[in-house]
């Protein structure tokens, strides 16, 4: 039986990713939008925050890829900030 899933998260337009940090075995996605009163600057709207396990699978997902070419272990070789 699959799991059922409860969905209680807003929606949040977001412009541009500003940056992927990396803590330790996971990577944070900074998402932003433009700042209207404040032209050139950027609004950070969310954090996300997940596995580079996961990323590498969405990123495959994104692009329509075979998720099976992920290698889990070339990605926990990665120790610097990818910007």
């Amino acid at each position: 039986m699959a799991d059922l899933l409860l969905d209680n998260a807003v929606d949040v337009y977001c412009h541009a990713i500003a940056r992927i940090d990396t803590l330790g075995p996971c990577r944070r996605l900074v998402f932003t939008m433009p700042d209207v009163a404040n032209p050139g600057y950027q609004n950070v709207v969310i954090k996300l925050v997940m596995t580079a396990e996961l990323l590498a699978q969405l990123s495959y997902m994104a692009a329509a890829a075979d998720p099976n070419a992920v290698s889990p272990a070339l990605l926990a070789l990665e120790t610097s900030t990818a910007n």
